[in-house]
């Protein structure tokens, strides 16, 4: 049965409504992720310009809000980090909007859980990075990070903020993974695992195809021991089922059409989500922003028109749309092009990954005794795309 939520995300798509906005108020955090796409310095944001008052953030939620905007993501950096933030999140919350926020939760003091569970967001999404104190001193910079998120998350519990956890999987903290997901399960909250890290060339733009990462085959073996730690049992086998129809690289590269017809973007971004970087540049994408310019001087509808009219006009991975395989790695424009630096390129880091993903999917799943009776009878179903929440 098609939900609500489902049908109301449809609509939006369809008419171009811009429901949905990640406003990412700055690039500071006070943790320092050896893989981070984003972060600068407070001298380094100094340089650039400085951080846009709480005003202006609270006049382009106000007009995107008019223009159709229902979910707000308020993301970095770490928000928290803004002496302001209380007074932009509260502001958006008087306009009615229903908001969520991006944190690495280190900086939620009891004081600020109490606050939120009187002004409830939707959620807030935390990042974890490891699985103890020592991880988070290798990855992040800061081993008493994971006190503090564990404390954090205590008090959002007591006062009633829902909490969503995201997992960002590295060589630091790959180990942790079950330790992760037992926490996670532990205080009633779910988590979504990402062993992909996208090259972070909106830091640094010599990172395409580069970041401090796992290789493709351990992330993609990280990847279904995820699934496999948290996944039913039916659901792991129709997963392992799908992968069966993986057609391996050599062979996919021969099959593949030397040319075929571009694709144009197919996820929300640019069709009815949008993200305001922290130099109040409007983009159809946070990670790889193919239309992007400044706000200055325009209305957010006139803004939104044009994110609308060049996205659709964006074509990418002919290479990829022609591969037998493409409806299982799914690959979007912002991994195409931080991997490749080009918009027809092919990911191989993302053809490796989805490779040893089709070879664990079996391994795992023969330990189900049921499996190799009802695999065959699963049918395909293709993979979701990303949403802005995914990002941590």
């Amino acid at each position: 049965m098609t939900k609500i939520s489902d049908k109301l995300w449809n609509r939006a798509g369809e008419m171009r409504v811009p429901l949905t906005g990640a406003f990412e108020l700055l690039p500071i955090c006070n943790l320092n992720c050896k893989m981070c796409y984003v972060r600068k310095s407070p001298a380094e944001v100094e340089q650039l310009g400085g951080l846009i008052p709480a005003g202006q953030w609270l006049d382009w939620a106000r007009q995107a809000r008019d223009a159709g905007m229902l979910y707000p993501l308020l993301t970095g950096g770490e928000p928290f980090v803004r002496q302001d933030f209380f007074e932009i999140y509260a502001g958006m919350q008087e306009m009615g909007l229903q908001i969520s926020i991006n944190s690495n939760g280190t900086l939620i003091t009891e004081e600020i859980a109490k606050w939120l569970g009187k002004h409830r967001p939707v959620r807030i999404n935390i990042t974890l990075y490891g699985g103890s104190e020592q991880t988070y001193e290798n990855l992040c910079g800061n081993g008493d990070a994971f006190r503090r998120v564990h404390q954090s998350v205590e008090w959002l519990r007591q006062y009633g903020v829902p909490v969503k956890f995201n997992a960002s999987i590295t060589p630091e903290n790959v180990h942790d993974l079950t330790s992760m997901m037992e926490f996670a399960k532990s205080v009633g909250s779910p988590i979504q695992v990402a062993t992909y890290m996208f090259p972070p060339i909106r830091r640094d733009e010599s990172m395409i195809g580069q970041n401090h990462r796992l290789s493709p085959e351990e992330a993609g073996h990280a990847r279904v021991e995820a699934d496999w730690l948290q996944s039913e049992p039916e659901w792991f086998m129709g997963q392992a089922a799908r992968y069966r129809t993986f057609v391996p690289l050599e062979e996919a590269l021969q099959q593949a059409k030397e040319t075929g017809e571009p694709k144009a973007m197919g996820c929300r971004a640019g069709r009815c989500s949008f993200w305001l970087d922290w130099q109040g540049n409007i983009a159809n994408c946070g990670m790889y922003p193919s239309v992007k310019f400044p706000m200055k001087n325009q209305s957010f509808a006139d803004a939104w028109k044009q994110v609308v009219e060049q996205t659709e006009a964006v074509r990418f991975a002919s290479v990829c749309t022609t591969c037998p395989n493409y409806r299982l790695c799914h690959p979007c424009i912002a991994m195409v092009y931080n991997e490749t630096g080009i918009l027809d390129g092919r990911p191989e880091y993302l053809c490796r990954m989805n490779a040893a993903s089709a070879k664990y999917y079996q391994e795992y799943a023969r330990q189900l005794p049921e499996y190799q009776h009802i695999a065959e009878q699963i049918p395909f179903e293709p993979a979701e795309g990303c949403s802005l929440e995914d990002i941590g």
